[in-house]
């Protein structure tokens, strides 16, 4: 089992909403760090967000969903999808952060993987998350 973790923050970079989510492991990074992005991008419109930054540590997949060419690779599928669900959005962009800039998302797939479903936080996060949360500053 592999784990994806996404954050919703404000435009003060206050957390709004949190996702951990166990998933089956991915036949590469790149897949699971594709198919977080394709959660991540869900649960924004789940939250009925228009105006979205979607920021993600892999250079190579938010590089490969920000050019318009097709994706020959095992995760161009889920890019086709993504860039479907942002159809939605009033505005939006893909960010490359650098992973420790990334610290909840990445604690909260860890997070995951000891789940049974999904948890969404909304207010109150989990204190072993709400610690980190300083931390995710470019």
């Amino acid at each position: 089992m592999a784990g994806i973790g996404v954050v919703i923050r404000d435009w003060r970079g206050e957390v709004m909403a949190t996702l951990s989510m166990p998933i089956a492991l991915a036949p590469t990074v790149a897949d699971l760090e594709a198919l977080a992005c394709c959660r991540a991008v869900m649960f924004a419109a789940e939250k009925d967000l228009q105006k979205v930054i979607f920021e993600g540590d892999s250079a190579s997949v938010i590089s490969a969903i920000s050019q318009e060419s097709p994706v020959l690779n095992s995760y161009g599928d889920i890019v086709d999808d993504i860039r479907s669900l942002v159809s939605a959005f009033q505005l939006f962009k893909f960010v490359f952060v650098h992973r420790s800039c990334n610290v909840v998302a990445d604690a909260l797939a860890k997070k995951a993987k000891c789940l049974v479903g999904s948890k969404e936080w909304l207010d109150d996060l989990p204190t072993d998350i709400s610690q980190l949360v300083g931390f995710d500053v470019p």
